[in-house]
């Protein structure tokens, strides 16, 4: 009977590398949501400083429990094999931080400058067409797409102060 016993119960999924991440991740949300259940989420003039807080913990919580019971296929660097990675790839993975550090330069000084529109398609293209390897279309797209999600979302509709230029302020005067 003991056999019958062990062929139902499903093997027990191995302790990876992501899934320890994703249980710190799971904890770290949780003391998150813990700290930040005491702010004011919602007043009478809109968001309060615990709305963003709160969000974001759920958001980690979320992520890290699906990490925990999908985790995905193991990394080749997790099972000991340091020489997957071939140069080419390396290369790659270079220019892509080094593209990703020059749009947060670019958002940095980008949304004193020109504006909190321009700058988001600018660090959209940045990302999604020489980091990610996209076509123009599809950056150029993504970046009108955040743009207005942040026009929309926070600029108008949470009253969120965003870096203006003539844009904003064109947009805003028709919907405020």
């Amino acid at each position: 009977m003991s056999g019958s016993d062990d062929a139902a119960t499903p093997p027990a999924q191995p302790l990876t590398g992501s899934r320890v991440a994703a249980a710190g991740l799971l904890l770290l949300a949780g003391l998150g949501l813990w700290q930040s259940m005491g702010l004011e989420r919602w007043g009478i003039e809109g968001p309060g400083p615990g709305l963003f807080p709160v969000m974001v913990a759920l958001v980690f919580a979320l992520l890290a429990l699906v990490v925990l019971i999908w985790p995905g296929r193991a990394a080749a660097t997790e099972e000991g094999d340091t020489d997957v990675i071939d140069a080419e790839t390396r290369q790659r993975t270079r220019a892509g931080f080094a593209i990703y550090s020059l749009s947060l330069l670019v958002l940095a000084v980008g949304a004193a400058w020109v504006g909190f529109t321009l700058t988001s398609i600018a660090v959209s293209v940045l990302i999604v067409r020489f980091a990610e390897g996209r076509s123009w279309f599809a950056a150029i797209a993504y970046g009108l797409g955040c743009a207005a999600v942040g026009l929309v979302g926070f600029g108008w509709l949470l009253r969120v102060d965003l870096p203006a230029s003539f844009i904003e302020h064109a947009f805003f005067s028709l919907v405020r």
